[in-house]
């Protein structure tokens, strides 16, 4: 870890308010975010074939998460200005290819989304679900919001696994082991404004080619630690052949 980053770090570690907890943080997300998805599923039950509706509301979210990645919050648009100062100015000063990972809950606040963020991202997916109810009626509308959610619920856990300390098992598990490199390939200074822009499922990437790597969507979905598959163009970039780094 270089000294700018040292230095930013314990600057804005300093700027923590002494009552943050982080476990109460990630706690509140996923309370509000499993309650919505609960609701979402008990509205949904006996919707037969509305249930594919899951589906699109999925996928829909991961090319909506690609879009906001590549174009909010790496490029400062005033009206959305403050989510490229959270993120390009502070995440990606915070977190670089040579400093990846927290050291306490405190850190969390860096890693998730604002509390408030749950709830404005349930009400954007209800309103698509309101839409997507009209010609197909209210079950297919519930089953999309469940799709859209469960989405943000997994950006949440894969942003923040890929910046805990590295585990045996995070290398085994389907993935987490896929964004852990994806991320810290998105996280060198040089790709982070056109590669992996997923934090969850690299689909989006796939189809937009802003993957870091040359392979088929099976082997870009699951391709774990795998660094053999480098873009020429990206390969020249990094400095780090394997991950993780020091391997």
């Amino acid at each position: 870890m270089d000294d700018a980053v040292k230095r930013f770090r314990s600057e804005y570690q300093a700027s923590i308010g002494q009552h943050y907890n982080g476990w109460l943080h990630g706690g509140f997300i996923f309370a509000v975010g499993g309650l919505y998805i609960a609701t979402c599923a008990y509205q949904a039950q006996g919707g037969g074939w509305a249930w594919l509706s899951v589906i699109p509301g999925f996928v829909l979210a991961n090319f909506g998460e690609w879009w906001l990645h590549k174009y909010a919050l790496h490029r400062r648009i005033e009206p959305l200005r403050a989510l490229w100062q959270r993120h390009t100015v502070q995440h990606h000063h915070y977190f670089t290819e040579s400093a990846m990972t927290v050291g306490s809950h405190r850190e969390y606040r860096i890693i998730f989304f604002p509390p408030y963020a749950v709830v404005g991202i349930g009400l954007i997916h209800a309103l698509f679900g309101a839409l997507w109810a009209l010609p197909l009626g209210a079950a297919a509308g519930w089953a999309w919001m469940l799709g859209g959610m469960s989405h943000y619920m997994l950006y949440e856990i894969l942003h923040t696994a890929a910046h805990l300390h590295e585990r045996p098992i995070y290398r085994h598990l389907p993935l987490v082991n896929t964004m852990r490199r994806n991320h810290w390939m998105h996280h060198h200074q040089k790709l982070m404004p056109e590669y992996n822009l997923n934090l969850t499922v690299p689909f989006a990437d796939w189809v937009m080619r802003s993957s870091d790597l040359d392979r088929g969507l099976f082997g870009t979905l699951f391709n774990g630690y795998r660094m053999d598959y480098l873009r020429p163009e990206v390969r020249a970039a990094i400095k780090q052949p394997a991950f993780p780094p020091g391997t």
